[in-house]
């Protein structure tokens, strides 16, 4: 179970100055689902891209991620059921509610055997989780990836022999920019060099945007934490619309009490 998150059954409110972070354990959620019942709960077309993989365990992350979007999104629209549910993508790709009328956005990543699912009302949302494993060219691979003040703390962590905080703070920054790139929902037609993060050896990283105005920054909100050894987790909330400051509720879901798995 990850730390600070409450194992919980999907709720039904979600307020306009709330976030909503679950994690899924693959393990957890085996121990008491089968696959097959699991597998009930998605589209036929979910279904057709769960059969086409050929490694089981990346079949079971697919499942049990998208039965999981489905029974969380489910719980907070009245009436409808998780097979009902209907979805879309953006210009970019970004997958989204086909209903228009439904402020509810949402955001799933998935790493080794964790899920993680970030879900707003009316808030554009990325999440991403990374497990940690080690990077022997994290700094050729920072140089080229990251922006220079991203990578520079990287570089001095190594001068100082820190190999573990480098490689903390390596996958900081990368599941930082990843959960970004998500919530924007450009994806790859974000310029790598139009923003980058500061402050990323606090606990309260910020986002600068080389391209946008000066202010633009303050439209983002960010959280970050480590997972004992194992993974780094990142969400990204647009906030423009809200001057209030959002609330963050961990859960770890429970398919025990949704009523839709047996």
């Amino acid at each position: 179970m990850f730390p600070g998150f409450v194992y919980s059954a999907p709720v039904d409110t979600l307020t306009s100055g709330e976030a909503h972070l679950w994690h899924l354990c693959i393990k957890d959620v085996l121990r008491t689902q089968s696959i097959s019942n699991l597998c009930n709960l998605l589209s036929e077309n979910e279904k057709s891209r769960a059969a086409a993989y050929r490694s089981e365990s990346r079949r079971q992350l697919f499942i049990i991620g998208r039965a999981g979007l489905r029974v969380i999104l489910s719980a907070l629209m009245a009436g409808v059921p998780p097979q009902s549910i209907r979805f879309t993508t953006g210009a970019q790709g970004k997958p989204m509610l086909e209903d228009d009328a439904c402020p509810l956005q949402f955001n799933l990543s998935h790493s080794h055997d964790a899920i993680v699912i970030g879900v707003t009302k009316g808030q554009t949302v990325g999440v991403d989780i990374e497990s940690m494993k080690a990077r022997p060219r994290m700094a050729d691979i920072a140089q080229h990836y990251f922006h220079s003040q991203e990578s520079q703390v990287i570089t001095q962590a190594l001068d100082a022999d820190d190999n573990l905080g480098a490689l903390r703070q390596f996958y900081k920054v990368w599941t930082l920019k990843e959960a970004f790139i998500k919530a924007d929902g450009k994806g790859m037609a974000i310029p790598g060099d139009s923003f980058y993060f500061t402050h990323i050896d606090t606990s309260t990283p910020c986002i600068a945007l080389t391209d946008s105005a000066p202010d633009a920054a303050s439209n983002w909100f960010f959280t970050h934490q480590f997972v004992d050894a194992s993974y780094s987790v990142a969400l990204a909330l647009g906030v423009s619309d809200s001057k209030d400051p959002m609330t963050v509720i961990k859960r770890q879901l429970s398919f025990k009490q949704t009523g839709w798995c047996s």
